[in-house]
């Protein structure tokens, strides 16, 4: 069948061509293209919303990367602050009960009219290695093992005092009962 309709239409294309439409044809389809043209094109509008969308996915963005590199910052800061805070608390503690410590042992010494050079000596060395201490955390405030060695240091004095003190009592209480047994 489609055989006889192209040899048909072949044989027969003399008689197409001849055929010309309609004046009123020409003229819808005229119309039809110029309508067409005067409809608007509004490829430039997408364009620039999806540009301006663009921007303003890039900024959003860049404004929660940023505020959430402050938010990190401010949090090491807070950090730092508390720990400052907690260092220096933990440290008058510790200052408050060395020299109380030390003044009961002072007194007992006077009494007695000894003097412990050797205990003095580490206190001294204990008071040096602190002093340092201290001037390296200014350099590395973040470090834990700074602050650690530094408690300790603090936490070291204080038992060497209270050791002092019972051996201290005991010398008196020996003392005492040896004034009493006499």
């Amino acid at each position: 069948m489609k055989d006889r309709l192209e040899d048909f239409i072949k044989s027969h294309r003399a008689d197409f061509d001849d055929l010309e439409p309609r004046e009123h044809t020409w003229a819808k389809i005229q119309n039809e293209l110029q309508s067409n043209d005067q409809k608007k094109d509004y490829t430039w509008l997408w364009k620039a919303a999806a540009v301006v969308f663009l921007c303003i996915s890039v900024g959003l963005a860049v404004e929660r990367t940023m505020s959430t590199d402050f938010e990190a910052v401010a949090e090491v800061n807070q950090s730092q602050k508390s720990r400052s805070a907690e260092l220096r608390e933990v440290e008058g503690y510790y200052t408050q009960l060395i020299s109380q410590k030390r003044s009961e042992i002072k007194s007992v010494i006077d009494k007695k009219g000894l003097t412990d050079v050797e205990l003095l000596k580490d206190m001294e060395q204990l008071d040096s290695m602190y002093a340092k201490l201290k001037k390296d955390l200014k350099r590395n405030q973040n470090d834990e093992r700074l602050i650690n060695a530094m408690i300790q240091n603090l936490q070291l004095r204080v038992e060497i005092l209270n050791k002092q003190l019972r051996i201290l009592e005991r010398i008196s209480k020996q003392e005492q009962d040896e004034k009493i047994s006499v």
